[in-house]
């Protein structure tokens, strides 16, 4: 398990909210944090209701937090900052960043076209859907061939645009 806070972007959690596989990430966090921002785009309107369903289960199980910035706080300002020097960064991205910077911790996303250069920029520790399956074969949480099957489910779900690292 994970010893340190693991902050989510929508990108890598709806990989595992689409094809219900919520399970992995249990085993592997003892929670996760998910910024307010993020909570919102996975909550929006066009996002397919089993999936707000199975995030909704999630936090309410106390396993997803939500967390929102301060408008006067240093995460607020850092996230800020992010937004004007990186403008072709979203607002999740940016607040996962910036509550990890503030936090400490890891962000886990697979959006790496808009933040490789700020996490090499600064140092900061990254994980993908793709390590995160490769975490739960090494722990050995799901076999080979049921991780196979589940990054194929993530592909053939629709939700290839989210679970591919770019």
């Amino acid at each position: 398990m994970f010893e340190t806070d693991v902050f989510y972007d929508s990108d890598c959690l709806i990989c595992f909210l689409a094809v219900k596989e919520c399970g992995i990430l249990q085993k592997l966090f003892s929670k996760i944090i998910v910024p307010l921002v993020v909570a919102h785009e996975i909550l929006n309107y066009a996002t397919p209701q089993y999936i707000k369903d199975n995030f909704n289960k999630l936090v309410n199980l106390g396993f997803v937090q939500v967390r929102g910035m301060e408008v006067d706080s240093d995460e607020h300002d850092r996230f800020i900052n992010i937004k004007k020097n990186y403008e072709f960064m979203g607002d999740g991205e940016a607040a996962v960043i910036a509550l990890t910077q503030e936090n400490g911790g890891v962000i886990a996303s697979n959006n790496l076209s808009d933040i490789k250069d700020y996490v090499k920029d600064y140092d900061l520790n990254l994980i993908t859907t793709a390590f995160i399956l490769a975490i739960a074969y090494e722990k050995q949480i799901k076999t080979k061939d049921e991780l196979d099957k589940i990054w194929t489910k993530m592909i053939n779900n629709g939700r290839k645009d989210h679970c591919l690292i770019i």
